[in-house]
């Protein structure tokens, strides 16, 4: 798509099980940026270790089929979350409504495993809402096989522009019918 370099947190997806760290820069051959990288990872020491590219190596064997499932799973949800009167927005390119629906379906061959939506209530729903949540963590990450969700606007802090009720959700592998279903009963009731 014409870019210059290509940055991977292969901490996520690539690795996929949660268990390692590690980055990719991806440049072309001919790139300017070739030799200050290759300077950079020979003077500096900028490698990882055998253990996670041996990681990485065991997630990229399933990351085809990791991510179909995570793509999938997670148009589901943002559907099943479109639905629920306690969810104001569903922000996921998947939905034909979101404003980034045709971008993403320009670029892209699925729609990814992240979403995001903004609870009705605001702030105190949407704290609520994570709090009752029993199969998705509470946990700042994504890509891993488990579905995290995160308050953005208390991770970031004081200075975040996140709305109040928003939620950020990384669908993982459990059956979608038992995140969908535990997203629900998460979002029933007011506030506590």
């Amino acid at each position: 798509m014409g870019a210059d370099a290509v940055v991977h947190s292969a901490t996520k997806y690539i690795g996929g099980h949660s268990d390692m760290m590690a980055g990719i820069v991806v440049v072309p051959a001919s790139s300017p940026l070739e030799r200050p990288l290759q300077m950079i990872q020979k003077h500096k020491g900028s490698v990882a270790a055998p253990f996670d590219c041996w990681l990485a190596l065991r997630g990229l064997q399933t990351l085809p089929v990791r991510m179909r499932a995570h793509c999938d799973a997670a148009l589901q949800v943002a559907e099943a979350l479109s639905k629920s009167p306690q969810v104001e927005q569903v922000l996921y390119p998947g939905l034909a409504g979101d404003p980034g629906h045709a971008l993403a379906a320009r670029q892209m061959s699925a729609f990814g495993g992240m979403l995001s939506f903004i609870v009705k209530g605001g702030e105190p729903a949407a704290m609520c809402a994570a709090a009752r949540l029993k199969l998705v963590v509470r946990a700042t990450s994504l890509g891993g096989t488990h579905s995290l969700i995160e308050h953005r606007a208390s991770v970031e802090g004081p200075e975040s522009m996140a709305p109040g009720g928003l939620l950020r959700m990384s669908v993982g592998l459990e059956d979608v019918q038992d995140i969908i279903d535990d997203l629900m009963q998460a979002l029933v009731g007011p506030a506590s």
